[in-house]
């Protein structure tokens, strides 16, 4: 999704900002805010009298050749539930009356940035079935042989759909955030174990403060797990304290890296957040 580089009120450039870990796009010239929220989508979720799930070849990006749930995004004067009956008959040419609410989720985009799936549980009650707009198939299929499916949101949603235990309950660690190639600026031996590190490096990273990261040294191979402490916003300082002032030395080229516990469904299409500043630890614009 085009993110507005000038501000659409007075015209002036905008600057990134990110607070409470939230990014935005800031005019400094008369303060307006411009966040990227997600845009609403509703899905549908149709079986047969014979249990098999309705299925579409999506015919547009993203995931264009791939197989998908029937799916579509809000209008303005349209409720989530008109959006969905809509969607089904333009995609599949069934007509569909609401059975139930089985849930809201997210779905990670490169064309649209998040998006944000509401998904209902419909009924058939009339149509030809038949490829319609944005799709080049539509077909009933069993849920025991399902087509591969590469939204992690519209998995969820036949995951729940079905009634089944949730994959989710299985979680894996990934890789969350990694800050690359930063230089020690300081070491500090006589303090409780922890690495200090400019707040504006921690923004950009999504770290929080006392954070669990593994540091790794570039110039010696040591590796270590500590926790992390902010400092000063564009200081640039990276510090190690406490006996990690043993693991590295100033001058030495470290790697830090986050993790995050995600649902195995998910975990395919987690995104991590990779930074790597400037010279004296500078964060890149």
């Amino acid at each position: 999704m085009k993110k507005f580089a000038f501000c659409p009120a007075c015209r002036h450039a905008l600057v990134n900002r990110v607070e409470d870990h939230n990014r935005y796009r800031l005019c400094p010239q008369c303060g307006e805010k411009y966040f990227t929220n997600p845009l609403p989508s509703a899905v549908a979720f149709v079986r047969n009298p014979n249990g098999e799930l309705l299925v579409i070849k999506r015919g547009v990006e993203p995931g264009r050749g791939r197989w998908a749930l029937p799916s579509g995004f809000i209008e303005e004067n349209e409720r989530p539930e008109q959006t969905v009956v809509r969607e089904l008959r333009e995609e599949t040419g069934i007509r569909g009356r609401i059975r139930r609410l089985i849930g809201v989720y997210t779905e990670p985009t490169v064309l649209y940035g998040y998006v944000l799936l509401i998904a209902y549980e419909l009924d058939g009650i009339g149509g030809r079935l038949k490829a319609g707009s944005d799709t080049t198939n539509a077909r009933f299929v069993p849920v025991d042989r399902l087509p591969e499916i590469p939204f992690a949101g519209h998995r969820a949603i036949i995951r729940d759909g079905l009634g089944r235990p949730p994959d989710a309950e299985a979680r894996i660690e990934v890789l969350r955030s990694k800050i690359t190639e930063v230089t020690i600026t300081k070491t500090v031996l006589f303090y409780n174990g922890s690495i200090g590190i400019d707040g504006a490096i921690m923004d950009r990273a999504h770290l929080c403060e006392g954070e669990k990261v593994h540091v790794l040294n570039y110039d010696n191979g040591e590796r270590f797990i500590t926790y992390t402490i902010r400092e000063r916003s564009g200081s640039g300082a990276v510090i190690l304290y406490g006996p990690a002032a043993h693991k590295g030395k100033r001058g030495d080229r470290i790697c830090v890296l986050s993790y995050a516990q995600v649902p195995l469904d998910q975990a395919r299409d987690f995104q991590p957040t990779v930074i790597a500043p400037h010279k004296k630890n500078r964060v890149r614009r």
